[in-house]
C-alpha cells in the first residue's frame, strides 16, 4: 500500500513493555507533584506519603501461573539489568509478607468495571497492589508503574496514590510495513514493546507487497527464493524474509505482552513480489520482477481462475496457523482493474457470477476469501476499498482514505478500525519537508495526531459502537534504517496513545505537551531515536527592507535554541537564544533545539534577505477576478506545464477542491493583487501536488514536486497597490487540492481574499 541493546535475552539496550517497582522504605511528604502518566489514566487519586525502592522488595502472586510468572520474569530481566538485583518471588508462607511488597491480585469480579484489560493501582506505606480482571490488566498496570520510577541511576520513589483506569477503545494498533524496506527479528521485537509501553494491543504486520514478500510458506518455496528479493536501480540485491519460526517467536513474543499480531497478505492487489514466483495466477501470464519502485501496479491476482483462489487458500492456511489472531487482513487497496478487463477468465466470471463490472468482480474476490476465513473460525478485515461493489458479510474495514470509509461500514452495521491518513499516517512529514529526511509527502505533527477524534460525528450512538478503535500506519517506502523508523513513531504513538486509551475529556493537549520532555527522556533511556521539533517562528527566508527582527519560539519545555550567524552547523558551544535580536545584513542562520543530553534536532536553516519595494503597476479597467488556464497532460515541476491550455476561465480565486477526482491536469492562475500598504506580505501555499507563487517575476513561494499534501511560505516586501501574481499548479494522482493564502502587515495568515484579486 502507498500510502541496540534490550532485554538481556535479545541483547539490546531497550527495556522490556513490561516493568515492575520495588517498594521500602516510607518518606512522607507534605505536598505530592502530579506524576507524568501516558496514556493519560482514567481517575488519579493522590495522597500525601511515598515509598522508596530497596533490595528487600517481595514480589506476591496470587497464584503460580504461566501469566503470573511470565510477568514476573520480565520484571527480575529489567530489575537486574537497571538496578543490579532481582526480587525475591516466594512460592511459600506468602502471608507473612505485609509491608515491602508488590503484589498482583487477579479478581475476576471486577471485569465488569474495569473490562478486559483495566486495572487498579494502589500505593500506600504497605507498598503497590495492582489488582485487576484479568493479568492482562495487570500488565497495564505494570505499564503506568513503570512511568512512576524516575529513570536508572536515581533514587527510585514513588508517590502515594490510587489510579483507576481502563482503555477508552478495544482496538489500539500500530502498522509496521516490512516489505518496501524489511526490518530483522530483532527490531521487530523493539518495535512491539514500544506498542506495549503504550498500552496498545494490535501488531498490524504488512507482510507481502509488490516490493517484497516476507513470509514463508512451505508449499510455496519460490515466495521467498524469488519474491523475497528485488533488484535496485543500482543493480544490488536487496531484500529478506521471517521464516515459520522467527514468526513463531514474535507472535509468542507479542503475546508474552498482550499483543495480538495481525497479519496482512494482501491480495488481488499489491501482489507483484507474489507473481514474480508464480505467474500464473496472473491474468497475462508474466514474466514479472519483484517490484524496485514504488506505486501501483497493473498486474493483479486473476479473479478468474480457481486456481488463484487455492493458491491463496493454501497460503492463508498457513498463515492461520502461524498467527491465531481472529482477524486476517488481505489488503484489499488499490488494485487496478485493468487487467480484469481484457482478461477472459475474468469477463467469464463476471458473466457467470452475474456480476455488472469489475468492482463487483473484487467485491466477489473479497467475498470468497472471506467465506474460506469464516471456515476456519477467522475474521476478514481489509482496506476501505473492499466497500466497492458491495461489502462481505461479516468483513471488517479499515479507513485509511479518510474518514468516509469507517462512516460507510458503521452504517451498514460493519466493524470499522479509523485509521485516516489526515492523522494515522506515521510516514507523512512531521515538521519542514525542506529540513526533515525525505518522507512520502502530507503533513502530520505530533499535535494533529493528538487532535483525532475516531468516533465521526455524522454516526448516531448505535452506529458508533462499530468504531473499534484506531491504528497508525508506518509504510517505509523511504524509511530504510532501524533508528528512521523509530523517527517517525516517536513522539506521535504516544500521542495517539492517549486518542485510543484516554477518556475523551482527559485529553489535553496543552498538559501532553508539559509531559514531552520525560517522554523523550524515556526513549534515550530506552535507545530510541525520536523526533525533535526544530526551532518554530520565522519564515526560511526572512525578507526586511531596513532591519530584520530575529525570535525564534522554543518548541519544547526544558530545552535550549542555539545558533549560528555564519552558516556553521550549531552545537552545544554555539550561541545560546535568550530573545529576538535584529540583523541588517543578509545572513545565513542556522538554529536547532537541544535537548538536555546534548542530542539535537534538525537544524534549521534561515537566510535574511534585503529587498526594495517592488512597485505597484498601474491597472485601467480592473474587475475582481482570476484568471486560469487549463491543461492536461503528466507532470513532475511546474516547468512541465507548457502548450497551448484546453480552456481559459475566470474565477474568484486560486483555490481547488478535491471535488471531481480528477488527475493528471495543471492550472495556470494570472491575477492581480491589490495590496492596503507598503510592507512585508508573506505567502503560503497548501498543495497535493506542486504549485509555486510568483509575484512581480519573483518566485516568493517553491512548492513544487510531486508530493502529498504540504505547506510552502515566503515573503516579498511590496509597494501599495496592484502587483502581478502568478500560481502555477499541477496535480499527477492521488488526490487534488490547492489552496493560496496571504498574511498581511499587522494580521494574520488568512485566505487571500476575492476582494484582492483582480483582472485588467
Amino acid at each position: 500500500m502507498i500510502h541496540n541493546k534490550s532485554i538481556l535475552k535479545h541483547g539490546w539496550k531497550i527495556v522490556p513493555a513490561c516493568f515492575f517497582v520495588l517498594i521500602g522504605l516510607v518518606s512522607c511528604s507534605t505536598e505530592t507533584k502530579e506524576v507524568i502518566i501516558v496514556p493519560e489514566p482514567v481517575e488519579i487519586d493522590y495522597h500525601k506519603g511515598s515509598v522508596t525502592l530497596t533490595k528487600d522488595t517481595r514480589l506476591l502472586l496470587d497464584e503460580s501461573s504461566k501469566e503470573a510468572l511470565n510477568i514476573a520474569n520480565i520484571l527480575n530481566d529489567e530489575i537486574q539489568g537497571r538496578l543490579g538485583f532481582k526480587l525475591e518471588i516466594p512460592a511459600e508462607n506468602k502471608d507473612q509478607f505485609t509491608m515491602n511488597i508488590i503484589k498482583f491480585s487477579v479478581q475476576e469480579e471486577l471485569k465488569g468495571e474495569l473490562k478486559e484489560e483495566g486495572y487498579k493501582l494502589n500505593v500506600t506505606n504497605a507498598g503497590i497492589d495492582i489488582t485487576a480482571a484479568t493479568y492482562h490488566g495487570i500488565f497495564y498496570g505494570v505499564q503506568t508503574l513503570k512511568q512512576l520510577l524516575p529513570l536508572k541511576g536515581e533514587k527510585a520513589t514513588i508517590p502515594c496514590l490510587a489510579i483507576t483506569d481502563y482503555p477508552r477503545f478495544q482496538y489500539r494498533g500500530m502498522h509496521l510495513d516490512v516489505c518496501r524496506h524489511f526490518f530483522d527479528k530483532d527490531f521487530v521485537k523493539k518495535y512491539i514493546d514500544f506498542i506495549a509501553m503504550h498500552k496498545m494491543n494490535k501488531f498490524h504486520w504488512h507482510l507481502t507487497e509488490d516490493q517484497g514478500w516476507r513470509i514463508e510458506i512451505k508449499k510455496y518455496p519460490k515466495l521467498t527464493e524469488i519474491g523475497a528479493w528485488r533488484t535496485e536501480k543500482d543493480g544490488t540485491k536487496y531484500g529478506g524474509f521471517f521464516t515459520q519460526e522467527d514468526v513463531k517467536e514474535i507472535v509468542e513474543y507479542a503475546a508474552q505482552r498482550y499483543i495480538t499480531v495481525i497479519p496482512e497478505i494482501e491480495l488481488p492487489g499489491h501482489s507483484l513480489g507474489a507473481l514474480a514466483a508464480y505467474p500464473q495466477y496472473s491474468c497475462t501470464g508474466g514474466p514479472f520482477k519483484v517490484a524496485n519502485e514504488w506505486g501501483v501496479f497493473h498486474d493483479v491476482y486473476c479473479a478468474g481462475k480457481d486456481e488463484t483462489f487455492e493458491f491463496l487458500q493454501d497460503i492463508i492456511s498457513e498463515v492461520i496457523e502461524l498467527f491465531p489472531s481472529e482477524y486476517i487482513h488481505i489488503g484489499g487497496d488499490e488494485s487496478p482493474k485493468t487487467r480484469w478487463k481484457v482478461c477472459k477468465d475474468c469477463q467469464k466470471r463476471i458473466k457467470k457470477e452475474g456480476l455488472k463490472d469489475e468492482h463487483e468482480l473484487q467485491s466477489y474476490f473479497i467475498s470468497r476469501m472471506e467465506k474460506f476465513l469464516i471456515s476456519k473460525n477467522r475474521q476478514l478485515i481489509g482496506w476501505d476499498e473492499i466497500l466497492e461493489g458491495g461489502l462481505a458479510p461479516e468483513a471488517t474495514v479499515m479507513s485509511w482514505r479518510g474518514i468516509a470509509g469507517g462512516i460507510e461500514a458503521a452504517k451498514q452495521g460493519h466493524d470499522a478500525i479509523m485509521t485516516p491518513g489526515t492523522h494515522c499516517y506515521f510516514d507523512h512529514y512531521q515538521g519542514d519537508p525542506d529540513i526533515e529526511p525525505k518522507a512520502i509527502g502530507g503533513f502530520t505533527d505530533v499535535e494533529k495526531v493528538y487532535s483525532y477524534e475516531p468516533i465521526p460525528k455524522k454516526l448516531t450512538a448505535d452506529e458508533a459502537k462499530h468504531i473499534l478503535g484506531a491504528q497508525a500506519n508506518l509504510w517505509t517506502e523511504y524509511i530504510a534504517s532501524n533508528e528512521y523508523a523509530e523517527y517517525m513513531v516517536l513522539p506521535r504513538m504516544s500521542a495517539l496513545s492517549e486518542v485510543v486509551w484516554s477518556p475523551k475529556k482527559k485529553r489535553n493537549w496543552e498538559k501532553f505537551q508539559d509531559k514531552l520532555p520525560k517522554l523523550y527522556a524515556t526513549y534515550e533511556y530506552l535507545d530510541a531515536n525520536y523526533h525533535i521539533p526544530i526551532p518554530g517562528g520565522l519564515y526560511n527566508k526572512v525578507v526586511y527592507t531596513d532591519k530584520a527582527v530575529i525570535e525564534f519560539r522554543k518548541p519544547l519545555k526544558g530545552t535550549e535554541i542555539r545558533y549560528t550567524l555564519d552558516g556553521s552547523e550549531p552545537d552545544n558551544n554555539s550561541k545560546l537564544y535568550n530573545g529576538a535580536f535584529e540583523v541588517s545584513e543578509d545572513l545565513t542562520i542556522k538554529a536547532a533545539t537541544f535537548m538536555q543530553s546534548g542530542k539535537k534536532s534538525q537544524i534549521r536553516v534561515i537566510t535574511t534577505e534585503k529587498q526594495k519595494l517592488f512597485e505597484a503597476v498601474e491597472l485601467q479597467n480592473p474587475v475582481n477576478g482570476v484568471k486560469v488556464n487549463h491543461y492536461k497532460g503528466t507532470f513532475s515541476k511546474v516547468d512541465d506545464i507548457k502548450g497551448q491550455p484546453l480552456r481559459t476561465e475566470v474565477i474568484s480565486n486560486f483555490n481547488i477542491n478535491d471535488d471531481d477526482g480528477e488527475d493528471y491536469f495543471a492550472a495556470v492562475f494570472e491575477s492581480y493583487l491589490k495590496v492596503p500598504k507598503d510592507g512585508i506580505y508573506a505567502i503560503q501555499t497548501g498543495s497535493d501536488d506542486g504549485s509555486v507563487v510568483y509575484i512581480d517575476g519573483e518566485k516568493v513561494v517553491d512548492n513544487d514536486g510531486l508530493h502529498g499534501y504540504q505547506k510552502r511560505y515566503g515573503q516579498i516586501a511590496l509597494a501599495k497597490g496592484f502587483h502581478k501574481m502568478t500560481v502555477k499548479y499541477f496535480e499527477q494522482s492521488g488526490g487534488n487540492y490547492l489552496r493560496v493564502y496571504i498574511k498581511m502587515p499587522g494580521d494574520k495568515m488568512k485566505y487571500i481574499p476575492n476582494e484582492n484579486l483582480f483582472i485588467n
